[in-house]
């Protein structure tokens, strides 16, 4: 299949035919010699380069597959093959560097009082050794592709293109394989004037490829797809751009057994009804609106069994509770401590009074986060690759799932503070976490037990902002969450959203109160029914 090629300003015909790939068959296309390519071609002319323009954004599949080194190892052997080849590779990575003073000289005699006058003066800077019938294509390109740029655009944008022209193409390298057909590949992160060069180099008659596995290129890309003839192949998988590969890494070959395995785990935990231990590595919480005798219903009732759970990708959504339950039910205080009993289990952390941390963090001790954090985002990447992180020795998974909900905690409207006090706040409440829960996380299997978290508050403190955070992170981490507050105080609504939880009153109010001990069970408690069990409840 051939694109249309150009025309210049002047109208000549441009010597540029554009050939179509796909993101299966672009490594073995761009190797194509010149010989070979004229056999795709519709008509064949000896004048013309046939030439591939490409670029290749996202990734196939997620980065923590076999599937995925098998992606970049076919990176690194299409560079591998292209070093190889009679092709001149010419490979960008990291961006293209500004000119420097040595090479802006050539440009000191152009004048900048008139359009014409300048652009002929650039036109005849345009050069290419060794290579006439590209440098006849560069001087048509350079006309074509900056005749749409504003006056006050056109300087800086041709002195940066004809600088780069000339690195890309005054090897010795490049003036003995110029024959064939060039490749320029250029991979990662690129900006509005790089992606104009790109198109200018394969006008010039090279073949240009350009990778990204970040899919915000994307839109960049098409907003200055200037001659409309780059193609787009996008993969379905953004992320961040790592190195190019340099070198093969070991991947796992499926066996028969194992792909026919494979197809049967699809079949039965592919829905809605079966499911894997820990199959699924995201968490996204959805508290509940429920009403308060509904809480003992759902309370010990597992993930996957309540109403407005789902699964999306890798991702569950569970429906967890967030209660304040003031009051005490009919005033009967062994009652009310007995219904918190029965709420225990082996996934449980109860603590009386607050949360666990006492006071709020002094302004001082809080500084060291602003490296984390740029305007209202924490910098999750930066935090966690950062001497900060205390959860190294916790999976990816679970270290991932903390970060990003301490980034939803700030996003989510739900704690009553500004900006600037509440990221290093959060950050502080995230990378502190107490050592039991983390382990309490470990276990958390997002279809299953959900993990609990009990206040028991009776005092006249309200809570303290590092108290509310905590809570918040906890809800959004998936925790069933009740305060229970026989004193009908405030405690949690001093810097937590009334719309973050639920609210009920029970009974009657209770003050000093004497708040037992209690242990942790080895199994959810039943029910005691029957005269017996009420009797020795």
């Amino acid at each position: 299949m051939k694109f249309e090629g150009f025309s210049t300003a002047s109208g000549e015909a441009s010597p540029i035919a554009y050939l179509a790939t796909t993101a299966e068959t672009f490594p073995s296309d761009v190797l194509k010699l010149k010989s070979e390519r004229t056999l795709l071609s519709d008509s064949y002319n000896s004048s013309v380069f046939y030439v591939y323009f490409a670029a290749l954004i996202g990734a196939p599949v997620a980065n923590d597959t076999d599937d995925y080194y098998v992606y970049r190892n076919m990176l690194f052997t299409l560079r591998d093959n292209l070093l190889k080849s009679p092709k001149c590779l010419i490979y960008i990575e990291n961006g293209m560097r500004s000119p420097t003073p040595e090479e802006m000289n050539i440009f000191s005699q152009v004048p900048q009082n008139d359009r014409k006058t300048m652009f002929d003066a650039f036109l005849s800077l345009v050069k290419i050794n060794g290579d006439p019938l590209r440098e006849k294509a560069a001087v048509s390109a350079l006309e074509n592709i900056t005749s749409k740029i504003p006056d006050e655009e056109l300087y800086a944008l041709c002195v940066r293109i004809i600088t780069w022209l000339s690195r890309c193409t005054r090897s010795s390298h490049y003036i003995n394989a110029c024959s064939e057909i060039p490749l320029l590949l250029f991979y990662g992160k690129i900006t509005k004037d790089e992606i104009i060069f790109l198109h200018f180099m394969s006008m010039t008659g090279i073949d240009v490829l350009y990778i990204s596995e970040n899919k915000q290129a994307e839109k960049l890309l098409k907003t200055y797809n200037l001659t409309e003839k780059m193609q787009v192949l996008s993969l379905p998988v953004s992320g961040e751009v790592p190195p190019f590969p340099d070198r093969l890494l070991k991947v796992k070959v499926a066996t028969d057994a194992y792909r026919a395995s494979k197809q049967l785990d699809e079949y039965l935990y592919g829905s809605d009804t079966f499911f894997r231990d820990f199959q699924f590595p995201k968490i996204q919480a959805l508290t509940l609106k429920t009403t308060l005798d509904e809480i003992d219903v759902l309370w010990h009732e597992q993930a996957k069994y309540r109403s407005g759970f789902r699964v999306d990708g890798d991702r569950a959504t569970v429906p967890n509770i967030f209660a304040k339950i003031s009051g005490v039910k009919g005033g009967d205080v062994d009652d009310y401590f007995d219904s918190i009993r029965m709420k225990l289990s082996p996934m449980s952390i109860i603590t009386r009074n607050t949360a666990a941390y006492k006071r709020d963090i002094d302004a001082s001790q809080l500084r060291i986060y602003q490296n984390y954090i740029k305007g209202e985002h924490i910098e999750t990447a930066k935090l966690k690759n950062s001497q900060l992180n205390k959860f190294q020795f916790l999976s990816e998974n679970i270290q991932n799932t903390i970060f990003e909900k301490m980034q939803e905690a700030a996003d989510s409207g739900f704690l009553k503070l500004g900006f600037a006090e509440l990221l290093p706040q959060i950050i502080h409440v995230g990378i502190n976490l107490d050592k039991n829960l983390l382990h309490l996380y470990q276990k958390y299997d997002f279809t299953k037990d959900i993990p609990k978290f009990i206040i028991i508050d009776a005092i006249e403190d309200t809570f303290s902002k590092v108290e509310c955070i905590q809570l918040v992170l906890y809800n959004l981490l998936g925790f069933d969450i009740i305060i229970y507050t026989p004193t009908g105080y405030r405690n949690l609504e001093t810097f937590v959203d009334d719309s973050a939880f639920e609210s009920y009153i029970q009974g009657e109010y209770k003050y000093k109160i004497s708040i037992p001990r209690f242990k942790i069970p080895n199994k959810i408690p039943e029910p005691k029914t029957g005269l017996f069990g009420r009797l020795f409840k």
